[in-house]
């Protein structure tokens, strides 16, 4: 892989990251890795800051909003990402503030692992497109008022629904709402939409994986209020008769990952999955 010869870093405006950033300085400055700029995650007008190809790598110190924030503003910088946690679950986030000193000048020297995924691209009534990475949630905005919507793939009809919502998910989604909802984990890489009804009143309301070739579109029928959250940030109110087009983003992403770096243990041991209730070693 390529040595990484500058980065730029973007931090959590909420956490403290002032450890974490004063190891990354520190270990950059040994391996005379040049540091373009270092800005918080909600500073205005981020992408200009930033520009395409500006840095080798971006180093991303927060939790996984922070890490999902800074991809979908800099997605057109096709600067690859590594994220360092100081949040909870950091299951976009790689390292933690022990491991800097470690796994940085590694990945400095060109010893990583480059990952590229699929995101996704949101448009309401023909509104401005918004950028997903994890995940679309459709949904009435009221405790238990279900919402009369269709989904189809381009212009075929999939499905007719009756429920709370539904929830529209990228691979790299599957591990947070949709894994929450009782949706499937999907190998991040993958190009397929995810697509889970939400408190459906069918009794066969199940799952659906599809390919992301084709766009998805789903129609609101009954005249309620609802809205489109993207990603738990972007909240757009849709009413009957509307349309969100749901498509495969013109421009993926690139993480770049440690060596060590394996999926399924972070799936074991930040969603502990597959763990039995008791320990079958013994």
């Amino acid at each position: 892989m390529e040595v990484i010869k500058s980065i730029s870093i973007i931090h959590s405006a909420s956490r403290n990251f002032k450890a974490a950033l004063d190891q990354c300085l520190e270990t950059a400055e040994k391996a005379n890795v040049q540091i373009k700029s270092v800005i918080p995650v909600n500073e205005k007008k981020v992408e200009k800051t930033i520009k395409k190809k500006d840095s080798d790598l971006i180093l991303v110190i927060g939790g996984d909003g922070t890490m999902i924030r800074t991809i979908a503003n800099l997605i057109n910088t096709e600067i690859p990402l590594l994220g360092i946690n100081i949040g909870k679950l950091g299951f976009l986030t790689d390292l933690n503030v022990k491991s800097i000193p470690k796994e940085l000048p590694n990945i400095f020297a060109g010893n990583y692992i480059l990952e590229q995924r699929p995101s996704l691209s949101i448009n309401v009534d023909d509104s401005e497109t918004l950028t997903g990475i994890n995940e679309v949630v459709f949904h009435s905005g009221t405790v238990a008022k279900m919402l009369n919507f269709s989904i189809f793939q381009e212009e075929r009809l999939i499905s007719k629904h009756k429920s709370d919502g539904v929830i529209v998910s990228s691979a790299t989604g599957s591990s947070g709402y949709l894994f929450s909802g009782g949706g499937p984990i999907i190998y991040p890489t993958e190009e397929v939409f995810a697509i889970l009804p939400m408190f459906s009143q069918s009794s066969s309301s199940n799952p659906l994986i599809l390919p992301n070739q084709k766009n998805l579109k789903i129609m609101l029928k009954n005249s309620v209020k609802a809205s489109v959250v993207v990603d738990g940030r972007e909240d757009v109110e849709v009413y009957q008769g509307s349309e969100i087009i749901i498509s495969k983003n013109k421009k993926s992403y690139k993480l770049i990952h440690p060596l060590s770096y394996d999926y399924f243990e972070a799936c074991r041991t930040k969603l502990s999955w597959g763990q039995p209730l008791i320990n079958l070693d013994d």
